[in-house]
């Protein structure tokens, strides 16, 4: 890992993704005060909608990528960590602001 800092209220590429099923609720997250208009589920499984290309409680409005759930957020989004080898891939996957998902979304 480089000494680069990772602003991910900049960033936000960790939060993108065009997959429906990108970020499944686990057991942790059972009392967790998440609005359920803001989640789906399949079969025996919660996830979080990214219907839109993002995560339903991303908010950009501001041009920041802020987590409009931040203290209840998934067990997930809390043992991800800026810099880590998944918070680079994610980067070079969506780029920063989802720059990447949103450009494959309006190509489509």
């Amino acid at each position: 890992m480089s000494n680069t800092a990772f602003d991910c209220v900049a960033c936000g590429a960790c939060c993108f993704s065009k997959h429906p099923r990108y970020l499944v609720l686990l057991p942790e997250d059972r009392d967790r005060k998440l609005p359920p208009e803001s989640l789906f589920q399949e079969g025996e499984r919660s996830f979080v909608d990214f219907s839109c290309g993002h995560c339903t409680h991303l908010k950009l409005e501001t041009g920041q990528a802020i987590c409009a759930v931040y203290e209840e957020r998934p067990e997930a989004c809390r043992a991800f960590r800026a810099g880590s080898f998944e918070c680079q891939r994610a980067i070079r996957a969506n780029g920063i602001m989802g720059e990447k998902v949103r450009q494959t979304e309006q190509v489509a």
